[in-house]
């Protein structure tokens, strides 16, 4: 194997040491957390000054060949250099995500825009060079040093380190070109002209109950067709270096490099075959079942009030302490520094995440919120990443990276707040349950159904634009969609997943998976389930998705017959919830309208400069808002009243 520098790149943003906080029975490693609120959170630059010099240390060891000797005093000065490196790299990437922050809090500032498109590329720099810089301790008598934070395996994988070529390092600016031109294309609103001469967006369909089915979805794939032209050839090109840069690292295919180096994963792409299969016999009847059941609901969860950050953050923590008392804890850390900025404010990129602010020992996290039900859904799914991050002890340097875990660790303290629910939102509490077991099916058939199309394109990677769209209609009928009768389905550029980050989806679907089996175990075993799920909090991501969930206890998704058995078990509850269907179908809108407004912008990542590199380094504690399915019905069959149930705003959005 070539090497593994964009994998660990990709880890980067993921795990970082933690505090002494007393955490009960759960087995949390030992971590400083400093009290700093987020206001003395200064961004300041980096001085890299002190790693630079580690760095020319290191080399002018080697080069006397004092590398070579195993002599004490050596051996101390070798410890030294390596802790300034951890050290200094934890200023750097804290650095790093503070003004990444800063930008996103406000995207008209252009200062701050640029500050982190400079910091960007020098981060990739540096991260090159301390690579480099490292390999030539594991390849000394001084290797133990590294093997006690890093282990024997990682060791041996920095000896097989390279660093970038200059042809790897083109095409990957290259990549950050294309991304950055994707994202700018897609941040504006397109329009569309009715036979009236009316002009339309995607807002102005959002929210106009006066248009009936068939003028409804006719502008809306006019839409989502002007984008896919706009942006289609852009993906084309993405393919295309991708696919050059895997073969270069000796892959034949970008997705099978993906899967190994970039996602760590521990299943292959031919198992997820399987999953695939299972997910469409099953999956898709269920989700319209659950919407036939729960819709109405489901529906009514509009009609809860606005709540601020501040409400939210209030309600939900004596519920924190309910599932586990460490969790009530770090949950008052956060609150006490401040640790999130979650209110709506001018000029805010519409993004939800959380990320490590590893120089204080801490965490973060970001939203801009929807306005409705959804943000608390949001604040405590982001509360799982930050619990992890907030606990995890491995040096970012050496942390594995399986966001297929990571995604149970928000997912599943999702599913076990559906107990609190009707505490917390009154008759419209059952409501708020199913949502979110809706939200775990959608998020399975959209896993699989991104990475499958994906995993295709990337296998034949010379498929036109045109073939794309084909195969993109035949996968989305197959995963539930509705047949719109093009031939074509163009929606997929919407989601920026398929250009900043491919197959990365199918970890919403297997930690959707796990999350299910975590909340139907909840309902035999509440005690059960919240152990299992704090032992994978604890677990971080320091185990890849197969050997964690084994390691727990969770059931395999990959085991013959367990996709189905999630299914049925789901179903039960189901209709002990809803022995009969609703009195009124709730139609789901199609896919293209935006959540929210003002437009697609709000669903992009918004970590830019938006370099793919750059964007990845976020990847991990990401939440980004995915599109719903529309319902199994053609447009055709929808009743003339409107997209949605009397006209209203879609409850599916």
């Amino acid at each position: 194997m070539k090497k593994r520098f964009f994998a660990l790149l990709l880890s980067l943003a993921i795990l970082l040491p933690a505090l002494g906080v007393s955490a009960g029975a759960v087995d949390y490693p030992e971590k400083e957390h400093l009290p700093v609120d987020y206001a003395d959170m200064v961004y300041t630059g980096f001085d890299d000054d002190a790693l630079q010099a580690a760095f020319a240390e290191l080399i002018q060891l080697s080069a006397d060949g004092l590398l070579k000797k195993n002599d004490f005093a050596v051996r101390d000065r070798v410890e030294d250099l390596y802790q300034t490196i951890l050290r200094e790299y934890d200023i750097l990437e804290t650095q790093y995500y503070l003004i990444d922050l800063r930008r996103d809090a406000d995207v008209t500032d252009e200062w701050a825009a640029a500050e982190s498109a400079d910091f960007s590329d020098r981060f990739n720099y540096t991260m090159d060079q301390c690579q480099s810089a490292l390999a030539l301790i594991a390849d000394s008598p001084y290797a133990d040093i590294l093997e006690q934070d890093a282990g024997k395996d990682k060791v041996r994988s920095l000896l097989q380190y390279e660093p970038m070529t200059e042809e790897e390092a083109e095409l990957h600016r290259r990549e950050e070109e294309l991304v950055q031109q994707y994202e700018g294309i897609m941040a504006r609103e397109f329009t569309v002209t009715d036979d009236r001469g009316r002009e339309w967006t995607a807002t102005d369909l959002y929210y106009d109950s006066t248009l009936t089915s068939r003028q409804y979805y006719d502008l809306l794939t006019r839409l989502e067709q002007g984008e896919n032209e706009a942006v289609g050839p852009i993906f084309v090109e993405l393919v295309a270096l991708r696919t050059r840069l895997a073969r270069l690292y000796g892959y034949d295919s970008y997705a099978e490099y993906a899967y190994t180096e970039i996602y760590n994963r521990d299943y292959t792409l031919s198992e997820i075959q399987e999953v695939y299969r299972q997910v469409k016999k099953v999956l898709v009847p269920l989700y319209e079942q659950i919407t036939d059941r729960a819709g109405d609901d489901i529906y009514s969860l509009d009609e809860l009030p606005a709540s601020t950050g501040e409400e939210i953050l209030a309600a939900v923590e004596p519920y924190m302490d309910r599932v586990h008392p460490a969790l009530g804890e770090t949950f008052r850390f956060m609150r006490e520094h401040h640790l999130y900025d979650i209110e709506s404010t001018p000029n805010k990129n519409g993004v939800g995440y959380t990320i490590a602010l590893p120089a204080y020992g801490s965490a973060f996290i970001f939203n801009s919120p929807y306005g409705g039900y959804q943000d608390w859904s949001t604040v405590i799914h982001e509360f799982g990443h930050f619990n992890e991050t907030f606990h995890a002890a491995e040096s970012d340097l050496w942390s594995d990276f399986s966001i297929d875990v990571g995604e149970i660790h928000s997912q599943g303290l999702e599913v076990l707040f559906i107990e609190y629910a009707e505490e917390l939102f009154g008759s419209k509490g059952k409501g708020f349950g199913w949502n979110t077991l809706l939200s775990m099916v959608d998020s399975v058939l959209d896993g699989c159904l991104y990475d499958e199309f994906q995993a295709a394109i990337y296998d034949d990677p010379d498929m036109t634009l045109e073939e794309m769209n084909v195969l993109f209609d035949k996968l989305s009928q197959e995963y539930g969609y509705p047949d719109r009768g093009k031939g074509e389905a163009y929606f997929w550029v919407e989601v920026p997943h398929n250009f900043q980050q491919p197959m990365y989806y199918i970890s919403y679907a297997t930690s959707a998976l796990s999350a299910i089996d975590l909340y139907l175990m909840s309902l035999e075993d509440r005690e059960g389930a919240v152990e299992t799920y704090m032992e994978l909090s604890a677990l971080g991501m320091t185990r890849p998705y197969k050997a964690a969930v084994k390691q727990v206890g969770l059931r395999s998704i990959f085991r013959s017959g367990t996709v189905e058995k999630l299914a049925n078990e789901l179903e039960t509850q189901l209709k002990r919830s809803y022995p009969r269907s609703s009195d009124g179908r709730v139609p789901r809108r199609d896919t293209s309208s935006p959540v929210f407004p003002p437009a697609w912008a709000l669903l992009i990542l918004g970590l830019a400069p938006a370099t793919v590199l750059i964007i990845v380094l976020l990847i991990v504690v990401l939440r980004l808002s995915r599109k719903r399915r529309a319902g199994r019905q053609s447009a055709d069959d929808l009743t003339s009243a409107g997209p949605w149930k009397g006209g209203d705003k879609d409850p599916w959005d």
